[in-house]
């Protein structure tokens, strides 16, 4: 995960990269049953395509997260998802 972070901020990395590292953290935390690893992985996935512009994965991966956290009991980890998915739909519209 934390190199999937280091690609999203780097200038010489690009998206398919960094994309490709976030959805390997995603598969370790699911196969380790660490569900809310999982979820953060999916969070941060999901701001990650968010800044480069792709909505569709942000709003994606950030389901995902929710699910993730809702399934972990966090709710509020799932309301602060739900406003971050909001917020996403308000700016494509």
């Amino acid at each position: 995960l934390l190199e999937a972070e280091l690609s999203s901020v780097s200038k010489h990395i690009d998206n398919d990269e960094a994309l490709e590292k976030y959805n390997k953290a995603i598969e370790a935390a699911k196969r380790s049953k660490f569900i809310h690893e999982e979820g953060l992985a999916c969070e941060l996935a999901g701001f990650h395509c968010n800044r480069v512009g792709d909505k569709t994965n942000a709003l994606n991966f950030l389901s995902r997260a929710k699910e993730c956290y809702n399934e972990w009991g966090s709710r509020m980890k799932v309301k602060f998802i739900d406003n971050e998915i909001q917020q996403i739909n308000n700016t494509a519209s």
